[in-house]
């Protein structure tokens, strides 16, 4: 393609040379000529301050890497040139980072389409706003159908790559949603790429990605993290999916209470934007991934400090309700409460709105309120149960387990999936059995004094139901009922 391209560019009248780059621009792009584009926009551009070259440049540069010279480019090239252009709108769907931004290039991105003229290329644009659909998360349902037709485009012409990008953003679309079955159809009839295109180093692993929090969320944690070692990089900064995988691989590890990892696991949350990319609020992910690590090795004030921002933020559904699981792991059910609110002001993925309705389910059960908790779980389960997610019913909390314990006593439409989950939990435990987390050993400790809960609490400045966590954790770890028996069983190990 690149080749053809360069042979017309030189063999037409220097007049035409803007409709071949804008007719090929986006097609280039994708099909991993990136830096062969931009100079052909140098060498062949007749006037450098077109606005169409600019805005081409500029994506040229943030799919490199530069993003201030994307920053640069793409505002001299939206001087004095209509929000309506063809060339605008799909620049922008890659440029513009603010998630509102976005999205409203992406409404008029979508007319554009319908006005599409022979020097547009269809195939590419119909996957540029497939792919921005998925990333503003407001509707499951129309990005994938913009991809399914995106896929069938670029087949009917011939697109290979065009084809393959958009059957593997497809499959993120579908596992987003929480159809992982059929995610996983796709990603296992995806064309293999014999080389890292461009574009796949934007993205930065896809398919791996979206393996990986297929694995999470079913509560194979191993797996997740077997995928995700295959695009995590140790340093620097991480785009898109490898940025995703980064806080997958650190929630993983927490669930596997891996702490000789934790160390390396918050560098690696260190590479996470601070700031929105593509319409994806990054920081608001990273802070809750950060927030979960320091819960994890005992820095409860220091969770609470870094995850307080994030209640401030709406479209991050899927991190809102994990945020709404930690703060109700630290006690804090209000918190909790204005949690699950933001989670559910977004459209939920399946396996989010499973995690909310566990999460509430226990505070309903914590404050009393049995038959509502015995009522959430079983919607729980009738939404899990269909693609096999398991990882909101596998939390180390006792007091999910006793829930669930209750409830397989009580009895469930959905029996089997139930004793799937109640038995995964068994190999989780005996697999950690006797692994007392870093704040388990620190009331450990305390229990070896005459400092009641309530003083342990203040002593190590966590919150009282906290405590009261840790304490029957400790004891299901150490298979004992009682503080004494607790310390002696500690002492004989």
């Amino acid at each position: 393609m690149i080749e053809a391209v360069r042979e017309e560019l030189a063999s037409s009248d220097p007049g035409q040379a803007r409709t071949v780059l804008r007719r090929s621009w986006l097609r280039l792009i994708l099909e991993s000529h990136t830096s062969e584009l931009e100079q052909l926009c140098l060498d062949y551009g007749i006037d450098q301050r077109d606005p169409h070259l600019l805005l081409v440049r500029a994506c040229c540069r943030d799919l490199l890497g530069d993003s201030h010279g994307a920053a640069f480019l793409r505002g001299q090239g939206l001087q004095g040139i209509p929000v309506d252009d063809f060339v605008v709108c799909f620049t922008e769907l890659l440029l513009a980072a603010d998630a509102s931004t976005k999205a409203a290039a992406a409404d008029r991105a979508r007319e554009a389409l319908t006005r599409c003229g022979p020097d547009d290329d269809y195939p590419a644009a119909l996957f540029l706003l497939g792919w921005t659909e998925v990333r503003l998360r407001r509707d499951f349902a129309n990005a994938i159908g913009l991809l399914r037709s995106a896929a069938d485009e670029a087949r009917l012409h011939g697109r290979t790559d065009v084809f393959r990008l958009a059957q593997s953003n497809l499959a993120f679309a579908l596992m987003h949603a929480g159809r992982f079955t059929e995610a996983e159809q796709i990603l296992d009839a995806l064309p293999v790429s014999t080389s890292r295109s461009d574009w796949d180093v934007f993205e930065g692993g896809l398919p791996e990605a979206n393996r990986a929090c297929i694995a999470y969320w079913r509560g194979d944690f191993d797996e997740a993290i077997t995928q995700l070692d295959l695009i995590v990089m140790d340093e620097g900064l991480a785009n898109n999916f490898e940025a995703l995988a980064r806080l997958y691989r650190v929630m993983s590890l927490i669930s596997l209470k891996r702490e000789d990892q934790y160390f390396a696991a918050a560098g690696l949350l260190h590479g996470v934007s601070k700031t929105d990319k593509h319409g994806i609020p990054w920081d608001t992910l990273r802070r809750v991934a950060s927030a979960w690590l320091a819960h994890a090795e005992g820095h409860d004030e220091r969770a609470l400090h870094v995850a307080a921002p994030a209640l401030t933020r709406t479209g991050a559904a899927v991190a809102h309700a994990l945020l709404a699981e930690l703060y109700r792991d630290l006690g804090d059910t209000a918190l909790s409460a204005q949690a699950l609110q933001l989670a559910a002001a977004s459209t939920l993925p399946r396996y989010a709105r499973v995690s909310t309705l566990v999460t509430s389910a226990a505070l309903r059960s914590d404050a009393g309120y049995g038959a509502d908790a015995h009522e959430l779980l079983e919607r729980a389960l009738e939404a899990a149960t269909p693609e096999r997610i398991l990882a909101p019913f596998l939390s180390d909390d006792p007091l999910i387990g006793d829930l669930l314990s209750a409830h397989s006593h009580r009895g469930s439409r959905h029996d089997a999936f139930l004793h799937v989950i109640l038995e995964r939990r068994g190999q989780l435990a005996r697999r950690l059995a006797g692994v007392l987390t870093r704040r388990e050993s620190e009331v450990l400790a305390s229990l070896r004094t005459t400092m009641t809960a309530e003083e342990i609490s203040a002593h190590l400045g966590i919150a009282y139901p906290t405590v009261k966590t840790h304490i029957r954790s400790i004891y299901r770890k150490l298979h004992v009922t009682s503080r004494r028996a607790a310390v002696h069983a500690a002492d004989a190990r």
